[in-house]
């Protein structure tokens, strides 16, 4: 089957009726991470033009360490892929978040006023390491529709918050140019391939329907700790130094 297959074509049936899609069916039953999302107040700061640079230049030196295990996850999935269409797509994919990412310390940071130092002492946050750590696990010891279903929340959601504020003017030079990304209409018909492809695994190996779903939505959790995480400066202390104990 096309991984072409339009987002809204039905997989399988139910006693003779027709079933909503894989993706029909996780979107609703994840829906509280992606209202969360929304309405999170580092989200909400961005789209607004409140939120403190510092809590967004937090947020983008641990977004590149994500983004770099996240182009050597595609890598994995691509060497388990069992079509060389399924190959050349991951492969491509890596390419591109690969070469964003060295976009993103050249230009980005720079504005940011990221200095060597603070690279040299860089240390991902616990909600970051724990967010690639799952997508590894899912990417060693599945196949590659597990770890792409560990992957794919990521830009499904950048895609929905985009659209959900594209009207938006932040009035702030980076903040816009971030939103303006994700709000891009090519970028969404990205993210349509991608449900077509998960749809796909999911008719493909219908047995595994339920870990789909169980490694989805552990990312879709990851993704309201990434913005929680900025927000409140995470770090590997200060739980427990605040911790209020009886």
């Amino acid at each position: 089957m096309s991984i072409h297959r339009d987002f809204f074509t039905f997989y399988g049936n139910s006693r003779g009726g027709l079933r909503m899609t894989f993706c029909d069916e996780v979107r609703k039953e994840t829906d509280l991470y992606f209202e969360g999302s929304f309405e999170h107040p580092f989200v909400k700061g961005l789209v607004k033009g409140t939120l403190p640079i510092e809590k967004f230049k937090f947020y983008m030196m641990q977004d590149a360490f994500y983004l770099k295990h996240y182009t050597k996850v595609l890598a994995i999935a691509a060497s388990k892929a069992t079509t060389n269409e399924d190959t050349t797509y991951f492969l491509e994919n890596a390419h591109y978040i690969n070469e964003a990412e060295l976009e993103l310390h050249r230009t980005v940071f720079k504005e940011l006023g990221v200095t060597e130092h603070e690279l040299e002492i860089f240390e991902p946050a616990p909600a970051t390491y724990n967010y690639v750590s799952h997508m590894y696990n899912a990417a060693y010891n599945g196949d590659v529709s597990e770890a792409f279903a560990a992957m794919f929340p990521c830009p499904w959601l950048y895609q929905e918050i985009g659209e959900k504020y594209k009207d938006s003017q932040p009035g702030i030079k980076l903040y816009e140019e971030w939103l303006a990304m994700y709000s891009n209409p090519d970028y969404e018909g990205k993210i349509e391939l991608q449900k077509s492809m998960m749809n796909r695994f999911a008719e493909e190996q219908p047995e595994k329907v339920q870990l789909f779903k169980a490694h989805f939505k552990k990312s879709c959790y990851y993704e309201w700790k990434f913005w929680e995480m900025p927000w409140t400066l995470e770090d590997w202390k200060g739980e427990v130094a605040n911790y209020e104990y009886i």
